[in-house]
């Protein structure tokens, strides 16, 4: 990829930068809705002294190597669209954890093409119910944390998705689409000693 800085926009030095090519992205802090290393372009940067930092961007999904995972240059580009918005916010609600909302749209025109791995084995559409190519679109709103509240480690995940497909394999009609997803992991930090003169005192 190549990266470039667009301006200053601080004395503290937020700014913005734009970056073109093939590049890792994840949505979230534990990538449960996207992760990957697609080619696109992404505007990005940060605001109030890094407290705030965002991502506008629109990616291609490239095809996968069947036996490595990495992405196969020697196949063409998939029509598989993605136009991403999300904002992180420290601090927020309390010091110390990490806010974040994002809006995803997938556009996917896949119809029409069948895709074979290098093994033989049909990859798209999925062999499953109706075995025929269909086209979605689909929008995901999220809400994520990651931080703590005192002692309380958290990560949190919040998911709706809205959209259409247009075959549903298994119904084997146009279909709408009304999904979501909650994730969390919390965890209490662990006690500690520490020594105060000659006493030795707990901790968290």
């Amino acid at each position: 990829f190549a990266d470039m800085h667009l301006r200053n926009v601080s004395e503290r030095f937020d700014f913005d930068s734009v970056r073109v090519g093939i590049q890792p992205f994840n949505a979230d802090f534990r990538g449960f809705l996207f992760q990957d290393v697609p080619v696109g372009v992404r505007l990005f940067g940060i605001r109030d002294n890094n407290q705030l930092q965002y991502n506008l961007a629109y990616f291609r999904r490239l095809e996968k190597d069947t036996n490595s995972g990495l992405n196969d240059l020697s196949q063409p580009v998939r029509r598989d669209h993605l136009f991403v918005a999300n904002v992180y916010k420290q601090d927020f609600p309390v010091v110390g954890y990490t806010t974040q909302a994002t809006i995803i749209h997938n556009i996917n025109r896949e119809a029409g093409r069948d895709y074979y791995d290098t093994n033989g084995f049909l990859v798209r559409p999925a062999v499953v119910g109706d075995v025929r190519p269909h086209n979605y679109r689909v929008t995901y709103l999220g809400l994520n944390g990651d931080g703590h509240f005192g002692v309380w480690n958290l990560t949190s995940s919040l998911y709706a998705a809205l959209g259409t497909d247009d075959r549903n394999p298994i119904a084997q009609k146009r279909q709408t689409i009304r999904a979501g997803i909650v994730a969390g992991f919390l965890l209490a930090a662990a006690p500690r000693q520490r020594l105060v003169g000659n006493r030795r005192q707990g901790s968290i």
